[in-house]
């Protein structure tokens, strides 16, 4: 569970402050999606043998890349606003998986 604590609660403020994108600025954002990158990754390598739940661990991570991915893509073509909804939506199924896993994990290891 300290593994779970020491990168999920630090992933889920990357994530909220990833949505004041209008307060942050987008060099924030981008410098912030890197750190939470780098975190997320340290955080499969370090708890991949604790996941309870694969496939929603699985998922989180998918939907990071996904928004992610999308994110880049808006970066670099304008005017497509199914890119910018996919982007979101990522976004939002990252965090509420990521909080969902936290919740969980919390109760099972009492």
């Amino acid at each position: 569970m300290k593994k779970d604590l020491l990168f999920s609660i630090p992933l889920i403020l990357i994530g909220v402050l990833l949505f004041l994108l209008r307060m942050t600025g987008m060099t924030a954002h981008i410098i912030l999606s890197v750190i939470g990158l780098a975190l997320l990754v340290a955080y499969a390598v370090a708890s991949k043998k604790d996941w309870k739940l694969p496939v929603l661990e699985i998922l989180m991570r998918v939907f990071y890349g996904i928004a992610l991915i999308s994110g880049i893509i808006i970066m670099n073509v304008h005017g497509i606003p199914v890119l910018a909804v996919v982007h979101k939506a990522g976004a939002a199924l990252y965090v509420v998986l990521l909080a969902v896993l936290l919740i969980r994990k919390a109760k099972t290891s009492r």
